[in-house]
């Protein structure tokens, strides 16, 4: 068995996972994460910002002391939009991307759609634009194929950099929509969304340009383990190294702009 690469999770929830789950997530690979802003029930301008605050100021450094090195993405997931005080959320949003460790905008996007949706999504891409941000976009489980067509269309329209967007929760039916938009997909090994087996293909049949792997743990029935499980089915399903470390690491630090 070749020796696993090291793994690059672009999608975690780590608030929502214990010390044991990221020592096991560590133990068995992964070196790098990307902590991404949530939803959460009842939110409001203060809870957000605080929600920031707890990612940056506690999560990181938490995963720093286990061993994992880490990023944050931070905005304003489509589920978790304040009633009031969008405004004041993302003015203050500029301010965490000093020092290097808020790396992308997100994740924003779309889940149930609708006007409201639209708008916040629309408002934080402008920001993205004028900050040359990159960003992390959510496609929700329900509906997936014909959200993710609306978000292509926001994204043709918003003036982001296609190369500057990271379509998240990808599966075999979007993928090469979001791809061929100049776009990078994110494949996301969630029980409920893509298996690992089904990754395998999707890398077999694409190649590993502009696809990043995560596993979104920390949002419901995920698998901490899923990663290193389709690391293992990468190596043998007698796919190049050089495919494996791509997708598996490489693609999230360099789409991240990171330095190994």
């Amino acid at each position: 068995m070749p020796e696993l690469p090291s793994l690059f999770d672009a999608h975690l929830h780590p608030e929502a996972l214990s010390n044991q789950d990221l020592e096991s997530m560590r133990f068995f690979g992964v070196e790098r994460a990307l902590v991404v802003a949530h939803h959460f029930a009842e939110p409001t301008a203060k809870s957000l910002l605080a929600h920031f605050d707890d990612l940056v100021g506690r999560q990181l450094p938490r995963l720093e002391k286990l061993g994992i090195r880490a990023y944050a993405a931070l905005g304003v997931h489509p589920r978790c939009i304040p009633r009031r005080g969008l405004s004041e959320v993302l003015s203050r949003l500029p301010d965490y991307f000093q020092g290097g460790r808020v790396v992308a905008l997100g994740e924003t996007g779309l889940h149930a759609g609708g006007e409201e949706e639209e708008e916040a999504f629309l408002e934080q891409l402008a920001l993205a634009r004028r900050l040359k941000l990159r960003v992390v976009v959510h496609t929700p489980l329900q509906d997936k194929e014909r959200h993710t067509r609306r978000i292509l269309t926001l994204l043709r329209t918003s003036g982001v950099l296609p190369t500057r967007v990271l379509v998240d929760h990808a599966t075999g039916r979007t993928v090469s929509a979001i791809l061929g938009c100049g776009h990078w997909a994110g494949l996301t090994l969630h029980p409920e969304a893509l298996k690992a087996e089904r990754a395998v293909a999707l890398v077999r049949k694409l190649g590993s340009e502009r696809l990043v792997l995560n596993s979104d743990a920390g949002d419901g029935a995920g698998d901490i383990l899923g990663l290193a499980r389709l690391a293992r089915l990468l190596a043998k399903a007698n796919l190049s190294d050089r495919i494996v470390r791509r997708v598996a690491n490489e693609n999230a630090e360099r789409f991240f702009q990171l330095k190994a």
